[in-house]
């Protein structure tokens, strides 16, 4: 190697920055947005309990005796630094500690259609703002979902709790959304516009005149056009349209839509599919910007949740057929020159003790993004991390098998310009560098090289000492919890296709097929590595370089990474079917619904990169 080269890349090697560490005015946050409380179908509050059965008033890194865990507060035991409170829409008949909304407040303090003195169903609007919040509310006095975010906000100033809701949207399943405000009206209004499990407003305009949201269009209303025979979107799919175009329109910088375990309901009409979600991404760029493509609900016989109706036919290693297939219908969406990125939640509703196929948030799945502080002030805000989420600078890993990684895209020329011009902080492990430049890029960034030029691709991981697995807690008795080791890792390259189609053909009335259509050959693996072609750095990080001399036309890099060898093969005790493993390329295997457990999952990690992207001029 040329003395240079030496240089740059051990300047590259001591400035690459780690899950966790900060920069000046960036750093690494976890989160999960994803999850449920006794507010809708989860069996556990939002807020820590004391041994009375009140929200506890304090930050608790270990529970006392006669505490009962919060939903959110174990997340951030289990090291997440933000989440957001994000459950089902539509009615539901439980307040925050799991009790009916009548008789426990004596008269229901229910509103709009349906509402007596005896209703149990409270609308999801409802229940996801505080009384305060609505305009000459007289009723009896409750906990709102916004007034245990603000309890568990004061308990701990360090981390960041959002407002949001799992969204129900017309035509499809469920979709993790939110906005960031100054309280939970606007996503409360969003999902009483939009929701399709919403039916208040049907029969009287009382919510309409209380709250001031003149205008919501009823799911009946919703007949045309319908292309579920050339795309797959039924007529209800244009309410959600309108809702991301709603989204886009108000809270362009604040909201976000990403749907959740994408492919549980299948692959027909009413499920995700690609056209689906090139219609969001076109419609709200801004807001409908990613998916859970890795599911949750980690720990129960059907991985993932995902049963043999789903497409793909359940999860593989833990991630939908979306991510796992290389050239599927995420590489599809990145073969457009979308900016559309993947990330990974807890699902939780219940654990073990309840009874529950999940591990806590934060406990087995967790999505590190990095954040930076728009302020400049030191203080990380809730909008800071949804442009976090959006600049798709994130990674999402299973079971601790990585915490920190960095993954860049560099032309020989940033190279040298590193060499001449950063400056090091040894003893912070920092750099100041020129980045005004497109001659270098992460995740969710696009690097701009000349045609013929060379692409110099870097990755440097590290993984933590030990995870969150506990033999007897979250894994059978006799397990044995091993430390997380990376196996190997696989670079996919794909190519960004000149054009992207349209969902109109001229016409302008008549549905393209190519809207819809997937073409496996956009993505390929271009190199596996393992310790056989991988090298550790002095800070214990392992290093990979990968070259792409003379590149002639625009591509995509995206990675993944698993603790399985290759050819791995865990059978079922009948031995006919594949629990998990890898195939002779180190690829994943089908989790076949039925054969999961907790230590089947401690066993089979992954962990999955968002894109980087080439741009050839």
């Amino acid at each position: 190697m040329k003395a240079n080269q030496k240089l740059c890349a051990a300047v590259i090697a001591v400035t690459m920055l780690s899950a966790g560490s900060a920069m000046a005015h960036e750093k690494w946050m976890a989160g999960d947005f994803h999850q449920h409380t006794y507010f809708t179908d989860g069996s556990y509050s939002m807020n820590d309990l004391d041994a009375s059965g009140k929200p506890v008033v304090t930050a608790q890194s270990v529970l006392p005796n006669g505490y009962k865990p919060g939903v959110i507060p174990s997340g951030f035991r289990n090291g997440l630094d933000f989440q957001a409170n994000s459950e089902h829409g539509g009615i539901r008949n439980r307040d925050g500690f799991g009790n009916p909304w009548f008789p426990t407040y004596g008269s229901s303090p229910v509103l709009g259609d349906g509402a007596s003195a005896t209703q149990t169903n409270m609308w999801r609007w409802q229940s996801l703002i505080r009384t305060t919040d609505i305009p000459g509310y007289s009723g009896p006095s409750y906990m709102g979902a916004y007034d245990w975010i603000l309890g568990i906000r004061a308990n701990y100033p360090g981390k960041l709790v959002m407002t949001g809701m799992e969204w129900n949207p017309p035509g499809h399943e469920h979709s993790s959304t939110g906005i960031v405000a100054n309280n939970a009206k606007p996503i409360s209004e969003f999902e009483y516009r939009f929701d399709k499990s919403d039916t208040d407003g049907t029969i009287t305009n009382t919510t309409a005149n209380t709250m001031g949201w003149d205008g919501k269009q009823l799911n009946s209303s919703y007949t045309a056009p319908d292309y579920s025979a050339v795309l797959g979107l039924s007529a209800a799919h244009n309410k959600t349209i309108d809702a991301v175009k709603w989204m886009e329109a108000n809270y362009p910088n604040t909201g976000w839509i990403i749907p959740a375990h994408v492919e549980r309901a299948g692959c027909q009409v009413n499920a995700w599919s690609i056209a689906a979600f090139r219609d969001m991404n076109d419609n709200g760029p801004t807001v409908a910007f990613g998916f859970e493509g890795i599911p949750g609900h980690e720990n129960g016989p059907n991985r993932g949740e995902f049963g043999s109706g789903a497409c793909g036919g359940g999860t593989y290693g833990g991630a939908g057929k979306y991510v796992s297939e290389v050239g599927g219908l995420w590489d599809n969406l990145l073969a457009d020159g979308r900016k559309f990125f993947n990330f990974a939640n807890s699902d939780f509703h219940a654990d073990q003790a309840k009874g529950g196929v999940d591990f806590w948030p934060g406990e087995y799945l967790k999505s590190y993004v990095k954040v930076k502080d728009a302020g400049n002030d030191g203080v990380y805000t809730q909008e800071d991390v949804v442009n976090g989420l959006r600049s798709g600078n994130a990674f999402s890993v299973h079971g601790d098998l990585i915490n920190k990684l960095d993954f860049e895209a560099l032309t020989d020329a940033q190279c040298e310009s590193r060499d001449k011009e950063r400056h090091v902080e040894k003893g912070h492990k920092q750099a100041h560098e020129d980045r005004k430049g497109p001659q270098r890029a992460t995740m969710g960034e696009t690097l701009t090289v000349k045609k013929g030029h060379q692409v110099t691709v870097r990755i440097r991981f590290k993984s933590p000492v030990a995870n969150n697995c506990q033999a007897g807690v979250n894994a059978s008795a006799g397990y044995v919890c091993a430390p997380p080791a990376v196996h190997h890792v696989q670079l996919i390259q794909g190519r960004i296709n000149p054009a992207k189609a349209a969902k109109l053909l001229a016409d302008g009335v008549t549905p393209n097929p190519a809207f819809n259509a997937i073409d496996t050959t956009v993505a390929k693996i271009a190199k596996t590595f393992d310790a056989s072609s991988w090298k550790t750095d002095e800070d214990g990080f392992t290093t990979i370089t990968f070259k792409v001399p003379k590149v002639e036309n625009d591509m995509f890099f995206r990675i993944r990474g698993t603790n399985l060898g290759y050819d791995v093969v865990k059978m079922d005790a009948t031995g006919t079917k594949t629990v998990y493993g890898t195939d002779a390329a180190g690829s994943p295997l089908l989790n076949t619904p039925g054969t999961n457990n907790a230590d089947a999952a401690w066993d089979d990690l992954w962990f999955y990169s968002n894109p980087i992207f080439v741009k050839v001029m």
